[in-house]
This record gives structure tokens, sequence and C-alpha cells, in this order.
């Protein structure tokens, strides 16, 4: 498994909680608070290491020159 898979796994599984704490927090109890605040700061630092994972991506692309020999 790629770095880059494994960010977009982790994305989707950070997602895929939150809808289901969304669902959960209807209920309004603590646990269910407590869930959704946990998926919501989940699915926050997933999106920062997939948007992360993107521009490294592309700044390695940019400054890779091919060596002359």
């Amino acid at each position: 498994m790629t770095w880059a898979y494994g960010a977009e796994q982790q994305l989707q599984d950070a997602r895929r909680e939150l809808e289901a704490a969304e669902r959960e927090l209807v209920s309004g109890t603590e646990a269910s608070r407590v869930r959704y605040a946990r998926a919501l700061y989940e699915a926050d630092l997933a999106n920062r290491r997939a948007d992360r994972m993107a521009r490294d991506s592309r700044r390695q692309q940019q400054s890779w020159r091919p060596v002359a020999g």
C-alpha cells in the first residue's frame, strides 16, 4: 500500500465516521457529542494529511529535473 493510498483511505474512513456521528448526534447524549467531536477532529486531520500529500506530490513533480550525464 502506498502512502497516498493510505492517506486517501484514512480520509474516506474519517468521512464515514463523521457521517455516522452526525446521525447519532440527534440523540443528544454526551457520548454522541463526544463521538461527533472526535470524528470532526479526525476528519480534519485526515483532510490536512491528504492536502499535504497532494502538495508534496506536486512539488516533487515540479522540482524534478533530469540529470545531464
